[in-house]
């Protein structure tokens, strides 16, 4: 009887002390929803920020495919005839000043002409032996540094090679022509750029070089 009595009274204490803490519970709620609130939120602007965006329609209701970075870049405009002209006039005046330079002291001749090319004149005795189409050293060293400046310009080279003027031979004539051309050629110039013309009127071999003529 005494057992069964601590029995009730122990049970009864922790009746009270769950009533009590039931009664609190209210309070203790109270307290932490704005913690859950502000947490919530939190999630809820997260989720907003890291949504993914949505890609264009297309017409159709399909989405319209695109590359991640893709930018087209605006189409530059097409020089005129005129610019490229200009802008050739001004390559080879400033080419003759720096080759008359380099050759200054040697009898090689570089001049402007009224049409703005410029003519590079080479003595016959400094380009080819008597009889021969084979280019000396003088000249090779006159066609290497024009080649050089003219690889990235859209310049046409005429090339005007003499006979021998005892021989007066029209074969030795082209086969010279043809031996300057294919230099310049070997030296990077398209073969279509070099063009091989009839003698100068001098014993020279004249270069020519001008503007590209459209096509």
């Amino acid at each position: 009887m005494v057992a069964y009595a601590y029995c009730g009274c122990g049970g009864a204490s922790r009746m009270q002390h769950r009533a009590s803490a039931l009664d609190r519970f209210p309070s203790i709620a109270m307290r932490l929803f704005p913690l859950f609130a502000a947490s919530a939120a939190i999630v809820l602007i997260a989720g907003c920020k890291t949504a993914p965006s949505s890609a264009p329609v297309a017409a159709g209701g399909s989405a319209a495919p695109s590359a991640p970075g893709s930018q087209v870049s605006p189409r530059q405009p097409t020089p005129s005839p005129a610019t490229k002209a200009a802008s050739t006039k001004a390559h080879l005046a400033i080419e003759k000043l720096r080759l008359a330079e380099l050759f200054r002291g040697t009898p090689v001749l570089f001049a402007l002409q009224p049409d703005g090319s410029m003519r590079v004149d080479v003595p016959l005795n400094f380009s080819f032996d008597a009889g021969k189409a084979v280019v000396k050293p003088p000249l090779a060293a006159v066609l290497d540094r024009v080649a050089a400046g003219q690889l990235q310009e859209v310049t046409q080279i005429v090339v005007r090679a003499p006979t021998d003027a005892a021989a007066k031979s029209a074969t030795l004539l082209g086969e010279r022509g043809a031996s300057v051309r294919d230099y310049l050629v070997a030296r990077g110039l398209a073969e279509t750029r070099v063009i091989v013309s009839g003698p100068a009127g001098a014993a020279v071999v004249r270069l020519v070089v001008t503007d590209m003529p459209a096509p």
